[in-house]
């Protein structure tokens, strides 16, 4: 694999979601199953997230080494849509797994860290000069 902490996520992966998207808030199941592709060049993720009363939230990611900028790299194609524009990118600043994407001017950063077999993601808003969490995740890899 391309890069060692990305390797790291590879597996099935399942837990629980706090989801604060600034009108509600609200708890969901998460499933993420990360697969290695093309001897290592691509990191595939296949996301499903599930909550009470909500329609269930679908995202496939693509994870990768930019061949021109040689920046770590995102593509997350979601359903529903984040934006109306299909897929969203994220680049990562140096090499760890912390992603930064704007959508219509609002932008997210999103860290993706692995302790043995716990996965932590977590996404902030940029509020101003400060950050603001509107995701927190919690996996075990199964």
């Amino acid at each position: 694999m391309f890069d060692l902490e990305l390797e790291r996520l590879e597996g099935v992966w399942t837990g629980t979601e706090h989801v604060r998207d600034g009108l509600n808030e609200y708890r969901s199941s998460g499933r993420l199953v990360f697969q290695t592709i093309f001897d290592g060049r691509f990191l595939l993720c296949d996301y499903v997230q599930t909550a009470p009363e909500r329609p269930t939230a679908f995202a496939h990611g693509v994870f990768r080494r930019d061949d021109h900028t040689k920046a770590l790299t995102v593509s997350w194609f979601r359903i529903p849509t984040a934006a109306g524009a299909q897929p969203s990118s994220a680049i990562a600043e140096g090499d760890k797994p912390i992603f930064y994407e704007t959508v219509d001017a609002r932008t997210t950063r999103t860290a993706y860290v692995v302790t043995l077999d716990r996965l932590s993601v977590c996404t902030d808003r940029a509020a101003g000069a400060d950050w603001k969490r509107i995701f927190e995740g919690t996996y075990r890899r199964r």
